[in-house]
């Protein structure tokens, strides 16, 4: 598996610049055969997502037999290699599902490409809206939401597997779970000079800064490298959580789940936009279900957030958002407490 940090930030330039046609060259006319192949379901019709920020093509599915749209998400198969990632989603969620968390519930996945010529998923709808673009309460609402999520992150948390990072893509073919790395620092400083430097090329920190920062890694090698991995969903935005009346009713998008510190979920989820800030009610409902956190929290949270903000960086000026003022303060936030400008 090709070995980067986070698919999102870290894809082929060429790859990313496919996204753009992926609707366009996608063939609708094997959705019918695809559904019947699948599930046996006989659909009527379907209609396009207008999500923004999907690498796959996504299309809301009628279908004769069930009252409920279910959801096909494909890629093109522009990548030569299988999206494994697809089945790793499937057997996390299931796992998730188990414990009583809320998320989306992958119905059939394929990636053998032998019956059609990409990857896809069928999932069940999830109920609600996502909490980015349709939280219309006040504070107390999504402070209350924030401890539901703290709560819901530490049960999901309780799943433990060998290895650590990304998860191994050939051992996913056999029906198991475990990451591609012997280490977390291994991970976790994936990608991280190549990032550095782009940041450097593009002007948002200086050489000098570049240097220092590798310095507070090696440093705090111990620090990250712990014992055993749990899994860590790595991408806990607000538009990937979905709510109505106030509760959360599924936390999806697991394309970034890696095995890792519990730690690493607890200091990026506030990292994109939030309504209110969120760090202290996500805490707190952390611990109504985990017994304890680490006395080194702190400084796990302030490195792992620092790793998240440059990694959130670098896509933004891949995809050309870099003015956003919020995301920069948080970048520059996420140096401060390293004394660094």
């Amino acid at each position: 598996m090709e070995d980067i940090y986070y698919a999102v930030a870290h894809r082929k330039q060429e790859e990313i610049d496919s996204f753009k046609a992926r609707y366009d060259v996608f063939d609708t006319s094997l959705i019918p055969k695809l559904f019947k192949q699948s599930l046996g379901l006989k659909v009527v019709k379907w209609r396009r997502s207008e999500s923004w920020g999907s690498s796959h093509v996504i299309y809301f599915v009628e279908t004769k037999e069930e009252k409920e749209s279910l959801v096909l998400r494909a890629n093109t198969g522009f990548n030569p290699e299988p999206e494994v990632m697809m089945l790793v989603e499937k057997m996390v969620t299931d796992k998730v599902d188990s414990l009583g968390v809320p998320t989306n519930i992958v119905r059939f996945v394929d990636v053998s490409r032998k019956n059609f010529p990409f990857d896809y998923q069928i999932q069940e709808m999830l109920r609600g809206q996502d909490l980015e673009s349709h939280f219309k309460g006040d504070k107390k609402t999504y402070d209350d939401m924030s401890f539901e999520l703290g709560s819901l992150v530490a049960k999901y948390h309780k799943l433990k597997y060998p290895g650590f990072g990304r998860f191994d893509f050939s051992s996913a073919i056999q029906g198991k779970l475990r990451g591609s790395k012997k280490t977390f620092y291994d991970y976790i400083t994936t990608c991280l000079e190549p990032d550095l430097h782009y940041l450097t090329q593009a002007k948002v920190i200086t050489t000098s800064t570049s240097d220092k920062i590798l310095d507070l890694f090696k440093e705090r090698k111990k620090l990250i490298n712990i014992k055993q991995g749990v899994l860590v969903h790595h991408d806990l935005a607000d538009h990937n959580i979905m709510i109505e009346n106030g509760k959360i009713t599924g936390i999806f998008d697991w394309e970034a789940c890696v095995v890792g510190d519990p730690i690493l979920d607890l200091a990026s989820c506030p990292t994109w936009k939030t309504h209110y800030p969120r760090e202290e009610k996500l805490l707190e409902g952390y611990l109504s279900i985990s017994e304890h956190l680490p006395e080194d929290l702190t400084d796990r949270m302030n490195i792992y957030r620092l790793r998240t903000m440059i990694w959130k960086m670098v896509y933004c000026i891949r995809i050309k958002i870099i003015e956003d003022s919020a995301i920069k303060k948080k970048f520059y936030d996420s140096l401060k407490p390293f004394k660094l400008d």
